[in-house]
């Protein structure tokens, strides 16, 4: 299922430094780990994020709470060893790694494309597409999605073309971010994401998206708001 837009995605005007956004994204994975489990509205605060991270426990909260942070940063850790070794690729098998991390004991199954029918809360046209055309909808589109030559406009395609599709039970939002990240950072531009300060507009656009599929206003946001240069 693919969308249209017109308006004109500016390329990056900074030299690419695949060495620095590397450095960059890991410098600031407890940020990008607070923000994602933001927009999932898991109540871990910031400070808590962080001392999970350096390994320590936390109390007081639900073990479904402190999985999906660990999910969460486990699924950043294999995306960039993955592109310091140069393995990371745009490609169907690296999807499926991400999303079986990142959905790992939360969904009905993870790290493989749904097998049933799946909603979006909130929209009231929408429908996903049926599970038996997943694999030719991935295959037939993907070429197309990375068809521009410009990594921040193959970032938002590549995001925009996840969330729409629900490729997989949960966690479709979670494992496009990170593959979208994964190609600005592999380009060396930055990273890909969604504030805790811009969650309500983010949410309001999508949900006008999903009914719509004219995605001018929510890829203008995207550009606007999401793209986290390695010079910011």
């Amino acid at each position: 299922m693919l969308f249209k837009y017109t308006y004109k995605v500016p390329r990056p005007s900074i030299v690419p430094d695949k060495k620095l956004a590397l450095f960059t994204a890991k410098k600031m994975l407890p940020e990008y780990v607070f923000d994602i489990s933001q927009l999932e509205n898991n109540p871990i605060t910031f400070p808590e994020i962080q001392t999970l991270m350096d390994g320590i426990t936390i109390g007081g909260h639900k073990i479904s709470d402190v999985q999906q942070v660990l999910n969460i940063k486990d699924s950043w850790i294999m995306l960039l060893d993955h592109i310091k070794n140069g393995q990371f690729t745009v490609s169907k098998e690296m999807f499926l790694d991400i999303n079986g991390l990142i959905a790992r004991e939360e969904a009905l199954e993870w790290g493989k494309f749904r097998t049933g029918k799946v909603g979006i809360a909130g929209t009231k046209v929408y429908k996903a597409p049926d599970w038996p055309e997943l694999g030719r909808i991935f295959d037939d589109e993907l070429e197309e999605i990375l068809s521009s030559n410009n990594a921040v406009e193959q970032a938002i395609r590549l995001f925009l073309w996840g969330a729409l599709n629900q490729f997989f039970w949960d966690g479709n939002k979670r494992t496009a971010r990170l593959m979208a990240s994964g190609v600005l950072i592999n380009s060396g531009y930055g990273v890909f994401n969604i504030s805790t300060k811009d969650i309500l507009e983010f949410n309001m656009l999508m949900l006008g998206f999903y009914e719509t599929r004219a995605a001018d206003e929510i890829v203008r946001f995207l550009v606007d708001k999401c793209i986290c240069f390695i010079e910011e």
